[in-house]
């Protein structure tokens, strides 16, 4: 931001980071012009496209930063920042590109040719410091030049290529050709890319969003409702002033379109002008468009006239007696937008317009930055807030239907509420390939939307330089941070005028909790963050860990650190951070670990992962360890496992991470240190749906503990041994292991503790095992045991046994109980944010759902769920979802993707994971008897047997008979039909399988 310097060590000229737009362009074909014109004619030639270039670049608001033979490099963004920057690039090529097209050359032998531009425009943020002779008279250092020339490489002859995230919405002011995606040398990152024809006649915003698609009218129904009783009040003749007042991108120029289509529905004329901060703009510009718009004969092609006095009065009198002239016919709903950049001709036609007593109701769409021009002095105020969460989430339902909970909240947040960051921040995400695992988002980026921060830099650089350098030090402090920590950094604080200021303007305000500040857009503070230079910004965060550290703990208050003179616990998460960022390793570390400890013991195990991970990441910065740190990142390590007990492919790098902690462990020489990592690389590995893995490691786990006698980890060894070998489908040791851990377990536990959870989960698997055997009964036993344990707690332990209960549920063909309590699954899942279990508890509510009511959207979220599982490297089980892909699938005639979803269910089936195997066989072989291909039917129900006899799955060979009898049927073979059917109808009555019982009694009626 201005202001801020970052003095860098190889020069002697202090730079800027700033977010600007670069446009790059060259002349085409040169070489072979200065083979045919004189050397002259050449000079000349550049003379006058360099000329050209001042002229236009100046006139769209940019600088041109270097002329170096025949190419330029011209900076939107500096000195001044202007949320349009990337669009007035790509408005400055299309000019600059026609411009050069028409000179005219000299010399014979180039007279016939046609001079052309090929260009490339990108923006970002970038390091700007004056230039000199060499280097221009801006250097521009960075990425985003390279990327900008990278792209002018790309373009052909009069190309002008722009990236989709310089102009964001602003694309659609242009035609251009699809977008696509690249990779550009020395660019970690692919980008997308489109070329730009030509200027398209939207003149608005909200006509060029319009061109994409918008977001549903969502949280300004009031609003709306009091702009159209102002409307019917207007048309009982006397003229009426609103004004709808908000920051950017908060909705007004929607709520607008929305008055005005309920205008035009109640027989209003609608005229509507708008202002710009172009240079180019007209006096009095939006009262031009309107008389234009309407013909009226004051006004020509420069603009209005008089026939008595061109002078400024006749004019606003000439607007005054059009709009007096319009109103007479009909009511008028007369909309100014962007009123904030009205000029003063402007403001008077305004008042003009207001004195006429005629049904006219004036409707202003302005900013609140400040001026006397934003709210007219004879205009009602309305100002919009930023949504909340409810409003929020009922727009993602519409741009990215089926988002998670966690996600909807994580854009919400990060957006402040705000519409417009709201819509970028989805279409962003689903530009980058989401669209079809809708269930996740990536953390929102700045990268992706460098005209969301050239936005966010135009309002900050129109603060005061005081205000400028408070935003910066708060961007610093983080989100949310203290007004007190505040104020010892800047002097100022919560009751500063210059921070109150700053709250009016939508940048820094007091939180709902009592003495803490935050900012009212988390991608507000990103953009000023990452702005702040290097050595800057790293001082800040270490000032402000040392004043964190040095202020001791209230009088009476604890802390875990146990030292009166340390800092409370409440200061350890921003300690780790502000450590963390001024690059002092070992105090992030230190404090990172005690705020994970802190976030464990409070079960908030998202919280404790990122402190974990952080705590991990500083003490790596130490490399090489010694052993006492190899054994302390072992400590931590199993921390992190304990955070991801529930949510383990929250931790995208969990193989790596315990296959490090495994040989660590082994370097330090310690036993005990080497069991409990090589179970959390086997529990991991269980995790993760992989069989062969997860068991070799918890066998090497388990020896390892009971030869150092320690029974608790044997225990929680065997527990997980058991349920690696149940997912596994081999039941006889997995109920072995498992009766011995839960018998274990309860000499030593008690009801609510976390041994009582261990037990319940274990009781839970038993429970799914003895289901999948048939043993209904039995299974309903364990599972009454593990709800005991559970009771009514929202731990993600009831989330994961009633997963269990609704997937054996569902083998008895117990619909509406599987799907009733894997909704409650869903609840608790989300309530915990346990991503793992929402996916999963998902799959089961869609598949229950699927089979009492058959709609193609239950079988989606099952698709959609699995998906996720399976992008964050996971599969536990996923056979079973895809044994219900292929069953629904084949059920609604849609052949092509059971095949799809059958050739994942046999890869799976191949890794040990066969639960989902005999029913996906089943509906393969059915699909095929429909066909007439029965040979092709009797391999798929040989198969479904041998996976039901792997499993000892009675239910599953008591189904696989009743298939059987159908195709059976199918065939004319009546009596082996009804052999088939006794026998499934007698296993089915024994299992109490009563809906499977009548499909059987069903059948045997059509026979």
């Amino acid at each position: 931001m201005a202001g801020l310097t970052d003095e860098r060590p190889d020069t002697g000229s202090p730079g800027l980071r700033r977010y600007v737009t670069i446009l790059f362009s060259d002349l085409s074909g040169s070489t072979q012009l200065g083979d045919v014109m004189e050397a002259e004619h050449y000079v000349d030639m550049l003379g006058v496209v360099r000329s050209l270039c001042r002229e236009i670049i100046l006139r769209h608001g940019g600088n041109v930063a270097r002329l170096q033979g025949d190419g330029l490099l011209a900076v939107f963004g500096f000195p001044e920042s202007r949320e349009d920057d990337g669009r007035r690039a790509a408005e400055a090529a299309l000019e600059l590109h026609a411009a050069v097209g028409g000179i005219a050359l000299s010399g014979h032998a180039a007279s016939t040719r046609v001079l052309a531009l090929h260009s490339g425009i990108h923006a970002g943020l970038t390091y700007v410091r004056s230039g000199d002779a060499e280097t221009g008279t801006l250097e521009v250092l960075g990425e985003v030049p390279n990327a900008a020339a990278n792209l002018s490489s790309l373009a052909a002859r009069g190309e002008i290529v722009v990236s989709v995230e310089t102009l964001g919405p602003a694309m659609h002011f242009f035609d251009t050709e699809a977008p696509q995606v690249i990779a550009l040398k020395g660019r970690a990152r692919p980008l997308e890319i489109c070329r730009v024809l030509r200027r398209r006649p939207a003149h608005r915003r909200f006509e060029a969003r319009a061109v994409r698609g918008l977001a549903p009218f969502v949280g300004r129904e009031a609003e709306l409702g009091m702009l159209v009783g102002c409307l019917n009040s207007a048309a009982s003749g006397e003229a009426r002033c609103v004004a709808v007042l908000g920051g950017p991108g908060l909705g007004k120029t929607r709520l607008v379109e929305e008055v005005m289509q309920a205008a035009r529905a109640a027989g209003h004329l609608v005229l509507h002008g708008y202002c710009e901060s172009y240079l180019s703009a007209e006096p009095m510009q939006p009262f031009v468009q309107v008389l234009r718009a309407t013909a009226s004969p004051a006004v020509h092609e420069g603009g209005l006239r008089s026939e008595a006095d061109p002078g400024a009065a006749t004019s606003v009198d000439a607007v005054a007696a059009r709009v007096d002239e319009l109103a007479s016919r009909q009511p008028v709903l007369l909309v100014l937008d962007d009123w904030q950049w009205a000029d003063e001709l402007s403001q008077r036609a305004l008042d003009a317009v207001l004195a006429l007593p005629r049904p006219i109701f004036v409707l202003i769409a302005s900013r609140v930055d400040g001026s006397e021009s934003a709210v007219p002095a004879r205009a009602q105020a309305i100002e919009l807030g930023p949504l909340d969460l409810d409003q929020t989430r009922r727009t993602l339902a519409h741009l990215l239907p089926g988002t998670d909970p966690f996600v909807v909240a994580e854009i919400h947040r990060h957006a402040g509420g705000v519409p417009l960051f709201i819509e970028e921040l989805c279409h962003s995400a689903a530009s980058r390939g989401f669209e079809h695992a809708p269930t996740e988002l990536p953390a929102p980026r700045l990268t992706s939307a460098a005209w969301l921060a050239a936005l966010v830099e135009s309002r900050v650089n129109r603060l005061a330089p005081e205000q400028r350098a408070i935003v910066s030090a708060a961007a610093v402090l983080g989100n949310v941070f203290p007004g007190w920590l505040l104020e010892r950094i800047t002097g100022h604080g919560e009751a500063s005028p210059l921070v109150t200021a700053l709250a009016a303007r939508d940048f820094i305000f007091s939180s709902e909790q009592p003495g803490m500040m935050r900012f009212k857009h988390g991608v507000t503070r990103d953009v000023i963050y990452h702005a702040v230079g290097l050595a800057e910004r790293m001082a800040l965060h270490l000032r402000v860990a040392e004043t964190l550290a040095a202020r001791p703990a209230a009088p009476g208050a604890t802390s875990a650190t146990a030292r009166p003179d340390a800092p409370h616990d409440d200061a350890f998460e921003a300690l780790a951070y502000h450590y963390a960022a001024a690059g002092v390793p070992e105090q992030a570390a230190r404090f990172a670990e005690l705020a994970g400890d802190k976030a464990l013991a409070a079960f908030a195990l998202d919280r404790a992962r990122a402190q974990y991970g952080a705590a991990l990441q500083a003490m790596d910065a130490l490399a090489p360890l010694p052993r006492s740190a190899q054994l302390a990142w072992c400590s931590l390590a199993g921390k992190l496992g304990m955070a991801c007990v529930w949510d383990p492919l929250a931790l995208a790098d969990g193989v790596a991470l315990f296959e490090r902690a495994v040989a660590l462990a082994r370097e330090a020489g310690d036993d005990r240190a080497l069991a409990r990592a090589q179970y959390w690389l086997g529990y991991i590995h269980y995790a993760k749906g992989n069989s062969r893995e997860a068991l070799a490691h918890c066998e090497r786990a388990l020896e390892l503990a009971t030869g150092l006698g320690d029974e608790r980890l044997a225990d929680q060894v065997r527990a997980t041994l058991g349920q690696a070998l149940a997912a596994a489908c081999r039941y006889e040791r997995a109920l072995e292991l498992l009766g011995t851990a839960l018998d274990s377990k309860r000499s030593r536990g008690r009801p609510g503790s976390a041994i009582a959870v261990g037990s319940a989960y274990a009781l839970a698997c038993q429970g799914s095992v003895l289901g999948d055997r048939g043993l209904f009964a039995q299974a309903e036993e364990c599972f009454a045991d593990a709800m005991a344990l559970v009771g009514s707690t929202d731990h993600q332990v009831g989330s994961s046994v009633r997963n269990w209960i609704a997937a054996v549920y569902q083998w008895q063909g117990r619909w509406q109980e599987a799907e009733d309590i894997a909704a409650a699954s869903i609840r608790i899942a989300e309530h915990c944010k346990s991503r793992q279990l929402m996916a999963m508890s998902r799959a089961l509510w869609g598949h229950a759902h699927w089979a009492t009511q058959r709609g193609p959207e239950a079988l989606t979220t099952v698709l959609e769920a699995t998906r996720w599982i399976e992008s964050r490297k996971g599969a536990l089980v996923t056979s079973l979802n895809y044994g219900w892909l292929v069953a629904g699938a084949a059920a609604e005639g849609r052949l092509d993707d059971a095949r799809r979803h059958a050739a994942r269910l046999f890869v799976r089936a191949r890794q040990h994971d066969r639960l989902g195997e005999a029913m996906g066989c089943r509906a393969l072989a059915q699909m095929a008897a429909g066909a007439g291909r029965f040979d092709v039917a009797e391999r798929y129900l040989a198969q479904a047997a041998r996976a039901a006899r792997a499993r000892g799955s009675l239910h599953e060979q008591a189904s696989n008979q009743l298939a059987a009898a159908g195709i059976a049927a199918g065939r004319g073979r009546t009596a082996e039909a009804h052999a088939r059917l006794d026998e499934a109808s007698a296993a089915f009555a024994s299992m109490a399988m009563h809906w499977h019982l009548g499909e059987a009694e069903a059948l045997r009626t059509r026979l």
